[in-house]
């Protein structure tokens, strides 16, 4: 069953739900739900591969036993795409517990917009030392400890052995119910920015990202922002080239975003680590490169800054705006912002205005966890500081206690 069109009245919570792994029991009462709900990449590399694993993992925090959930999605097999989800005693994990038992178990791949892509028949495969971990002993009492619980669980996966492959718990697509489609918007209400068509879709294998990457950004910043603030494609007036790829203009900010993104095909998503680490410092590159020119052009203005989208002319107001920059990229490694950040810092310094590198995931998390501007930008600005400070760029976590 597709929930968009058999049990709508799950939507709401869908569309609230940050992201991750939502379990829930079918209205029906046949059978349960495991609803992932993930960007593109994790649920290409789920299609493609057949399965996902996950990962009871055995840690210890403040002297006690727990187990966390690591959650594989094989791009690659040495190191896949991961999601991490810290257990507690609540209803979540017992529903998660239950879906894993269940007879009567599907799929639900939703993207972070809530769009539902894929829907299988599936089988989950628990082996016994899995399910001597399946218990409400293991389970994180003090949400205080949720943060050191997320550190732990992918520094375990870090170390994982031959025998935890093993003893990992498999969930074997055996029929896809629905997908490989294209999905179609065309609500109004979604199409507000300048430069809109009107309409938008998507799809999960993506040959071409141009525009798909551009229309999901915009959804993203529509979080925080309104939508007549988001200029989508500003042209240059002298020669009609590209300012940016989107413009957000608040009453005391001026955002330039430039994005980059690659296909998601299979060809792409079974590429070595290597290549992929590759990949994100030439985009990288890229992207500033293209800043450069973006804020060449809008410094040139003072109090009003003229571009076209599409053949209307728009002026803006921008003086005494604060100008910021924001790259988005496809991916970013955690370990590998010792090289990310230089080339970032020195654009700041050169341009004097502060640069941010966000993955389109991250972007996402943003979005989705910050309220408005001032939210967004009080995130943005602790990641500048700190930046500067030590001499290289952080990742905030969103959701966990403090």
């Amino acid at each position: 069953m597709v929930i968009t069109l058999s049990y709508p009245a799950l939507l709401p919570e869908i569309r609230h739900y940050p992201g991750g792994i939502l379990p829930k029991r079918s209205p029906d009462g046949i059978g349960h739900l495991l609803i992932i709900k993930l960007p593109k990449e994790y649920i290409l590399a789920a299609k493609l591969s057949g399965f996902i694993k996950m990962y009871l993992a055995p840690v210890e925090i403040s002297g006690a036993k727990v187990v966390g959930l690591l959650t594989a999605f094989f791009d690659d097999h040495d190191e896949p795409l991961t999601l991490v989800t810290p257990l507690m005693d609540d209803d979540l994990s017992e529903d998660l517990f239950a879906a894993l038992n269940s007879q009567n178990l599907s799929v639900h791949f939703f993207d972070e917009h809530s769009r539902e892509h894929f829907v299988f028949k599936s089988k989950a495969i628990i082996p016994e030392a899995s399910r001597q971990k399946i218990s409400k002993k293991f389970l994180l009492k003090d949400s205080m400890q949720l943060g050191s619980l997320l550190d732990a669980i992918p520094h375990w996966f870090s170390l994982r052995t031959e025998r935890d492959d093993l003893e990992a718990i498999v969930i074997e697509f055996s029929e896809m119910e629905f997908g490989d489609v294209a999905i179609q918007d065309l609500q109004p209400k979604s199409h507000q920015y300048h430069g809109a068509r009107g309409y938008s879709h998507t799809q999960v294998e993506r040959k071409e990202p141009g525009s798909y990457q551009e229309e999901d950004i915009i959804r993203c910043l529509s979080m925080c922002f309104e939508q007549k603030q988001i200029y989508h494609s500003p042209l240059r007036c002298h020669d009609k080239e590209e300012v940016c790829d989107i413009l957000v203009v608040t009453r005391k900010r001026v955002l330039i975003v430039q994005a980059k993104d690659s296909p998601n095909t299979e060809a792409i998503s079974h590429q070595k680590i290597s290549r992929k680490r590759s990949n994100v410092m030439h985009a990288l590159n890229k992207a500033i490169g293209q800043v450069k020119g973006a804020l060449g052009y809008i410094q040139k203005f003072d109090h009003t800054l003229d571009f076209f989208i599409g053949d209307e002319l728009h002026g803006v107001n921008i003086a005494n705006k604060e100008k910021k920059t924001l790259i988005v990229v496809k991916e970013l490694f955690n370990d590998q912002y010792f090289e990310y950040s230089p080339p970032l810092l020195q654009i700041m310094a050169e341009k004097n205005v502060d640069v941010v590198a966000l993955d389109y995931p991250e972007l996402y998390k943003y979005c989705a966890h910050l309220a408005d501007e001032e939210e967004f930008f009080e995130a943005y600005d602790r990641v500048v500081e700190t930046a500067k400070e030590r001499g290289e760029y952080p990742r905030l976590r969103f959701g966990v206690p403090q």
